[in-house]
């Protein structure tokens, strides 16, 4: 069973004088928060993400979180993890109880196959055929109430094929792996050795027995690519593989070895090479039932993989490699410690932080050399890392990791400047050194735009500008453009046909404007920032949604914004998720829409369910695109809407279970995000420093830098209270719903603490309501969107509304003045269909506004195309206000002079394509009393 602890228990560990030093105060704070360090590696639970998501609404392909239990060390080289015979890109699917094999390489929470090189496999018994051919078949099962995993270690057991059982342990140093295999006593006890298959396919391997000692060649690669059939000749064929070298060392010389080739099994030669191979030592376990093996592997050559091993594994026991790696995950989980909460939030929120440090991964050998995005062996005087998923990663991931590990991530952003320098631009989705261009965009940019953004400066930031340069121009990466659509996006200022690719477009301009400026470059600045005010031109103001363009300019006459499907313009999602995609202008966003009003009404809609998958017109939480909407609230000036909404989806949507994850982890995103809202902030803006604030999940918060603690103090939190009541920084009062990094971190080796002290309770609260409070939008480079006009109150909200005959139950009349755009009044069959409302008593009406099918998340031909409106003091003199036709706007406005009404009457002359009136929300305004 794997491990767990009780709060209070946690509670003890850290709040025991015994257990480290009292925080020192930050100079003006109020009395330091005691929070010592603890042993954490209790509250990480390896399983959670590795089966099908539990939440409500999973999201069918991408709905487990497709982690890993096996051990690794924070961004290690080698995750020596099981795999079971159900596919899985992590390799381990929680509800399969087989395992098919034990293999060196992994990547946490990837949504396609990948990596899974060197199969490892004990048995007991006889090969009945070749494992070239047949290699699951020799899968075992596994016995899930003997399986536990914890940072640095996993152990399970197997049962085989005659009823007997094999203990299997694993643990994990950066470059290396040891496994402990306590077999049944047997003269057939035996290891599998796979050196040419991985999860993409079967390539070239090489293996080579001598005594207690293995060598050989992997060849693999080829992510997100499916395997090709089996054939003897003919490896699965990649344009981007690596080759890893490995070198395996037992613990004891075995009885017999054999190999494999393809079908040939052929027992007593100990070296095979080509694809399909293998080999297999055989232990007799009669008299010791022990055997152990340590494992080195390096991108480099040979001799790297022996000087990991020698360097990293040598003279040191199975337990002592066990105690280091959990006391060097325990150091990195005590960068951030927390108090109170319950078991289910401590082990969700540790299990995140962890997931955030399996990936990227080190490239380079013990002694400094590495493979580069050149295919040449280089030497670097610092870690060099790889495996970047740069589209997932640049929201939520890389400002953490900058936070939490500053030196690692200097690291990173240096290593990301050496594949630029040495493939030709900064990598977009980078696996071992091959660039794979899977996804859309150009976020290597990004990436290290967020690095700096955050503290991050010991790399070449000079030539980290250059390269951002390159790859806004359109070069090439491995002989391959990133920006594959570069010259239509210049050409036309948008995309033609994908709304998504221009909006990463402009994303990865404005990045890179933010981060010239910070190096003082203003020539770049207003180049850049003029691109990423290019958004604009894939907002379509009829459907009211970011769109797709034509490439003559014009949009299609249908958009169904519930639409997910390949070829709609979107990369796993749709217009309702990818609309809200301008993090650096929430501001021009929502003054095109209409305003505050209508923007709080969509958000609210479209939080109706918080996974709603690619084919729903709701939140995608399985989705990073999406990952910073709920702070979209902030800039409409309701903060306390984004606390609720966040709240919500850490607690439906996450949770300590193997499917406590809403989708794909990727490389750590999913986890990043979860992080960031339980410490109350979120980086809201890629590439740039601002942190929006929504208030955290536990009272007590320590963010240990080496430039000064983080101390957060919030008494009362929990899920019970997620409402911010007042914010102070070094006791002064905030009233502004944003922080920038640097107000509370200094710069890496500068400075001291801070003190951030946030009022929680049970109820929303004024505090960040005030226009001058929102978080900034910029909009340098173009003529701010004219802000919305004010309307005034909606006179009609609420009132008593008649109509005609309604389509469906729980369509009636008055669902049109309910404030609710997932409600509507429908009404069909009906010549020219009437809706009327009653406001009270007369008012002065200045103006209406029709909200349609569209913006309900309907397909926008379905919105009402015809209509006049009408008004009346007495309910029987009427007068036209409005008339209308050939309408398709999913929000129209109609200004009127004042006249005084009490009653207000829409007629349809003109239903959408199918006949129906469809109206979500009939608006009436005029002033106040």
């Amino acid at each position: 069973m794997r491990r767990r602890t009780s709060a209070g228990a946690l509670a003890v560990a850290l709040l025991a004088s015994a257990v480290g030093t009292v925080l020192a105060p930050a100079a003006g704070a109020a009395e330091p928060i005691k929070l010592p360090r603890a042993n954490l590696t209790p509250y990480v639970d390896p399983f959670i993400g590795t089966g099908f998501s539990s939440v409500a609404h999973p999201v069918p392909g991408g709905r487990a979180g497709n982690t890993l239990p096996g051990p690794v060390l924070p961004f290690g080289m080698v995750q020596l993890s099981p795999d079971s015979p159900t596919a899985s890109p992590s390799g381990y699917r929680h509800d399969d109880v087989h395992i098919s094999q034990f293999s060196l390489t992994h990547l946490n929470g990837a949504g396609c196959a990948n990596s899974q090189d060197i199969g490892i496999l004990p048995l007991v018994g006889d090969l009945t055929g070749s494992p070239g051919t047949t290699w699951t078949s020799y899968r075992a099962t596994r016995v899930p109430a003997k399986e536990s995993a914890e940072p640095g270690y996993y152990q399970t057991t197997l049962r085989n094929a005659d009823a007997t059982e094999t203990v299997v342990e694993t643990t994990a140093t950066e470059r290396t792996a040891a496994m402990r295999m306590r077999f049944p006593r047997t003269t057939a006890a035996r290891v599998l050795l796979n050196s040419s298959r991985s999860a993409t396919g079967n390539r070239d391997g090489a293996i080579s027995i001598s005594g207690n000692t293995v060598t050989g060649t992997v060849t693999g690669g080829g992510f997100c690519e499916e395997q090709e059939p089996p054939n003897e000749n003919n490896p699965t064929v990649s344009s981007e593989t690596y080759k890893i070298f490995y070198r395996i060392e037992f613990d004891r010389a075995p009885s017999s070895v054999g190999t494999w080739h393809y079908k040939t099994v052929s027992p007593g030669v100990a070296s095979v090479s080509g694809v399909r191979t293998g080999g297999y030592l055989t232990f007799d376990t009669r008299d010791n039932d022990t055997v152990e093996m340590r494992v080195g592997i390096s991108f480099v050559d040979p001799a790297g993989a022996a000087g990991n091993l020698t360097g990293e594994s040598a003279n040191r026991t199975f337990s002592q490699l066990r105690t280091a790696a959990h006391d060097r995950w325990n150091d990195v989980l005590n960068r951030i410690r927390v108090g109170g909460g319950t078991p289910d939030d401590l082990t969700t929120f540790y299990t995140a932080l962890y997931h955030v440090m399996v990936n990227p991964n080190l490239a380079s050998d013990r002694d400094g050399r590495y493979r580069g995005y050149d295919d040449l062996v280089h030497t670097a005087t610092h870690p060099v890392y790889q495996n970047f998923s740069g589209w997932d990663i640049y929201r939520s991931w890389a400002s953490l990791i900058a936070m939490v590990a500053p030196n690692e991530a200097g690291d990173m952003a240096k290593s990301l400047v050496l594949a630029g320098q040495q493939g030709g631009l900064l990598p977009k989705w980078g696996h071992a050194h091959n660039e794979n261009y899977v996804m859309p965009g150009d976020p290597g940019p990004i990436v290290v735009a967020a690095l700096r953004a955050f503290g991050v400066r010991n790399f070449d930031t000079a030539a980290a500008l250059d390269l951002m340069d390159r790859n806004a121009n359109g070069d090439l990466m491995q002989g391959k453009p990133i920006r594959g659509d570069q010259a239509d996006y210049v050409a036309r200022r948008y995309v033609p046909g994908n709304a998504a690719t221009s909006l990463e477009y402009s994303a990865s301009d404005f990045a890179v404007a933010q981060y010239a400026r910070s190096l003082g470059d203003t020539a770049r600045y207003d180049r850049y920032i003029e691109r990423a005010q290019w958004w604009r031109n894939v907002y379509n103001p009829v459907s009211g949604y970011l769109q797709a363009r034509n490439a003559d300019g014009t949009w299609a006459a249908r958009l169904d914004p519930a639409f997910g499907a390949p070829g709609n313009g979107y990369a796993e999602g749709n217009a309702s998720q990818y609309t809200w995609m301008v993090p650096y202008d929430y501001r021009g966003l929502i003054a095109l829409m209409g305003g505050p009003q209508t923007a709080v009404q969509r958000l609210d809609h479209h939080f109706t369910q918080l996974n709603g998958g690619l084919s729903a017109p709701y939140f995608y939480m399985g989705n990073e695109p999406e990952h910073g909407t709920p702070w979209i609230y902030h800039y409409a000036g309701v903060p306390a809407r984004t606390s609720a909404v966040v709240r919500r989806v850490m607690t439906e949507t996450f949770n300590s279970s193997p499917g406590g994850l809403p989708g794909n982890d990727d490389l750590g995103s999913t986890s990043a995000w979860y992080v960031w809202a339980a410490l109350g902030m979120y980086p809201v803006t890629p590439g740039s420093d601002v942190l929006a604030l929504h208030g955290p999940l536990f009272p007590r918060i320590v963010i240990s830098r080496a430039s000064g603690d983080l101390e957060i103090s919030a008494p009362g939190a929990g899920r019970a209270n997620p409402y911010v009541q007042g914010v102070t920084l070094q006791d002064a009062a905030v009233t502004r719903s944003w922080l920038r990094y640097s107000d509370l971190f200094a710069e890496i080796g500068i400075g001291a603490g801070r003190s951030l002290t946030y009022t929680m309770g049970a109820s929303p609260s004024a505090w960040g309501t005030n226009p001058a409070d929102v978080p900034p939008s910029v909009e340098d480079g173009a003529a701010p969107v004219p802000p919305a006009p004010d309307l005034g109150p909606n006179l009609a909200a609420g009132r008593p509304a008649t109509g005609a005959a309604v389509c469906a139950a729980g369509e009636e009349p008055a669902r049109a003045f309910d404030g609710d755009l997932g409600t509507k009044w429908c009404a069909k069959g009906t010549v020219d269909p009437t809706l009327r409302v009653d406001l009270g008593g007369t008012r002065d009406v200045t103006g209406f506004v029709l909200k349609n099918a569209g913006l309900g998340g309907e397909a926008t031909d379905l919105n009402t195309r015809g209509y006049t409106i009408a008004t009346s003091v007495d309910g029987i003199t009427w007068t036209t206000a409005v008339s209308a036709s050939g309408m398709r706007d999913s929000r129209t406005y109609h200004p009127v002079t004042a006249v005084p009404a009490r009653h207000v009457r829409l007629t349809v002359t003109e239903a959408g394509h199918d006949d129906a009136a469809r109206i979500p929300e009939f608006e009436v305004y005029g002033p106040v009393g």
